[in-house]
């Protein structure tokens, strides 16, 4: 398996840090200032999405704080924009938070488009910071601080990993982990105190 496990089944795996990629992103959310932070997560059905949620919850309870639930709207399986639709019901609230973690790049650029269309500013109103490192990250308005997930590595790994099943009988099913790393860009600022403004 790629990019997925199941807790019930002991099968050959390969996934990215999704743990660390979610504590990462929200860790260096709070390293800039901020204490009040939305989670954009995704359906259950991805263990690598469940993963990344972790992280998020696991930062922030260190820091004493939880997700409020207004503050994580329901994931929209199958939904086209669905960053976009998530960060609508957070804007709609007369509380905002003042950064965003996104459980994906694609969450995060709709969420981005629904942040810009509300007449706010990234990342001086809303801070965002997501996972993945798909190519786009880089040439958004502005540019996404992400967790790269190495996926090229991970499929010659993958490979690797196969080619090695088939050639060998007896094997142990291994669950491989490939490490990630932020990637600082523009979409991420220190929280603005109202006197900033």
């Amino acid at each position: 398996m790629i990019e997925n496990h199941l807790d019930s089944e002991q099968l050959p795996c390969v996934l990215g840090d999704n743990f660390t990629a979610g504590y990462m992103a929200t860790q260096h959310l709070l390293g800039l200032g901020h204490r009040a932070i939305a989670v954009l997560a995704g359906p259950k059905k991805y263990s690598s999405l469940v993963d990344r949620l972790r992280g998020c919850r696991a930062a922030l309870a260190e820091a004493g704080l939880l997700i409020p639930p207004e503050w994580l709207p329901k994931p929209l399986s199958g939904y086209p924009l669905k960053g976009y639709q998530q960060m609508k019901e957070i804007l709609a609230l007369d509380n905002h938070p003042t950064a965003i973690v996104a459980i994906s790049d694609k969450t995060a650029i709709g969420a981005m488009e629904a942040i810009r269309e509300a007449g706010l500013r990234i990342p001086d109103d809303i801070a965002i910071a997501s996972i993945d490192n798909i190519a786009e990250s880089a040439y958004c308005r502005p540019p996404l601080t992400t967790v790269h997930i190495p996926k090229r590595e991970m499929g010659v790994l993958a490979f690797q990993r196969l080619h090695h099943l088939i050639t060998n009988d007896h094997d142990i099913p291994v669950k491989n982990i490939v490490y990630s790393e932020l990637i600082v860009r523009q979409s991420s600022g220190a929280v603005h105190s109202p006197a900033d403004t």
